[in-house]
């Protein structure tokens, strides 16, 4: 926000992916609205959640652009580094080709300033091939994340499990849980050679780089959120037996240190 005018910026960035990253899209009938209202396009980033729904119309067509990663960590991902960009406005859709190839309109015409974005060969096939299975993996995703609810569901009172809200659905790009005790239970999984990550462990208001933007109101949320998120093994191949051993050793944990709750 500027000091002189005190007018928003051109841009919001939407995070489609809210609270313990749960791969599910933003609730974007007030963010699009509030945006609306002062003229401000919005852009929609779909990395962790292209596959998704919100109120029938899938991720990436939710705002003025809609943005996703191919990286290979991604629910639609390549073997190396891609993305695309979504919109159903011509003039930006121009843009956005332009800016791709160094600003091009045509050859050896550079209309704007451009960057050197051309996805390359291989991993545009990769996708393709991909593609072809995708939603054979979404399906087997939501399917492993409901067996992990309903294995977990005897400690519900010990860990938080991801929630879906009805009027959408999630990739499940991860299948995080929140825990009090993180770093504890993480050491006994990975002891029992099980292995997770932290989705992500540096809230964005605590990052260096907006140290500059001012003072921050308090965001205790997302502070106790990245204190206590941890993502369990997920992937469309994943079986059964292995979701069981994964379960067993977290209950095994817990078994040990009665009396912990998600709360405490």
């Amino acid at each position: 926000m500027s000091a002189s005018s005190k007018r928003p910026s051109r841009r919001i960035p939407a995070r489609s992916c809210r609270g313990a990253l749960r791969s599910a899209p933003a609730t974007w009938t007030s963010s699009n609205a509030i945006a609306s209202a002062r003229g401000i396009p919005v852009i929609e980033d779909a990395a962790q959640s292209f596959g998704a729904t919100y109120k029938g119309r899938k991720s990436c067509n939710l705002s003025t652009i809609g943005c996703t990663s191919f990286f290979p960590t991604k629910p639609l991902g390549c073997y190396g580094d891609g993305g695309a960009i979504f919109t159903s406005d011509d003039a930006l859709a121009t843009a956005a080709r332009e800016i791709r190839v160094h600003g091009q309109s045509k050859r050896y015409v550079h209309t704007r300033v451009g960057v050197g974005g051309r996805m390359d060969t291989l991993q545009c096939a990769i996708v393709l091939a991909k593609l072809e299975r995708f939603e054979w993996e979404l399906a087997q995703r939501q399917k492993i994340a409901a067996h992990y609810s309903a294995l977990l569901a005897s400690l519900a009172d010990r860990i938080g499990l991801p929630v879906v809200r009805p009027d959408r659905t999630s990739v499940f790009a991860q299948y995080t849980v929140r825990v009090a005790e993180r770093a504890r239970l993480q050491a006994a999984l990975k002891d029992a050679g099980i292995p997770t990550a932290i989705h992500y462990p540096v809230p964005m208001h605590r990052q260096p780089a907006y140290e500059a933007m001012g003072v921050w109101p308090a965001l205790a949320v997302s502070d106790q959120l990245a204190d206590r998120v941890l993502s369990l093994p997920m992937h469309a191949d994943l079986d059964t037996k292995s979701q069981e051993l994964v379960v067993a050793a977290i209950a095994q944990c817990m078994k040990s240190r009665p009396g912990v709750t998600v709360a405490s």
